[in-house]
């Protein structure tokens, strides 16, 4: 136990003496100075963990961009969409497509959260945005999305990796 703590009061650089990864180099006046491949794993440990988002992390959505503001604008000026609060979900942006989801108006109700989603669409060539407005559900407790068909049954709308998240974040909303 008394070598325990003789060990904690040395000197940092006595610890990492036998340490191959960290490779320190020693100055006079037993300074640190770390060796050139020290300082690329920092570095790139450092860019990695910039550039990660954190572990964990609770996803939101992104903040709306402004072309995709003002194109909801014009349509909701126009009468094509309804003048509700909408939230911007995230876009897909391509040379044949340019899409958009929103959602508004979301309702607890049961275990699920049930909102309107709104689908902005424009295909290449084409001169009018189309507008598909979605009653749907997030069935909180297995992490997915629902949607209402014309036929009034609701059918699965889960099909991409990061949809148990978004649902997460529907389900911490507090209408």
């Amino acid at each position: 136990m008394k070598d325990d703590a003789n060990q904690s009061r040395q000197p940092l650089h006595q610890h990492l003496k036998g340490c191959r990864r960290f490779r320190l180099s020693f100055t006079a006046g037993n300074s640190l100075k770390p060796s050139l491949y020290t300082r690329l794993a920092l570095r790139t440990l450092a860019m990695t963990a910039i550039a990660m988002p954190t572990l964990g992390a609770l996803w939101q959505p992104p903040a709306e961009p402004q072309h995709w503001g003002q194109i909801r604008d014009t349509l909701q000026n126009k009468g094509r969409i309804s003048k509700a609060k909408w939230i911007f979900f995230g876009a897909l942006e391509n040379d044949n497509t340019q899409a958009a989801e929103y959602l508004s108006n979301l309702q607890v109700s049961q275990g699920a959260v049930a909102f309107d989603g709104l689908l902005l669409l424009k295909r290449a060539g084409a001169s009018e945005w189309v507008v598909r407005p979605l009653q749907m559900r997030a069935i909180c407790a297995e992490g997915r999305l629902e949607r209402r068909g014309q036929d009034g049954l609701w059918s699965d709308y889960s099909g991409r990796p990061d949809t148990a998240r978004k649902v997460e974040w529907i389900c911490r909303q507090k209408p």
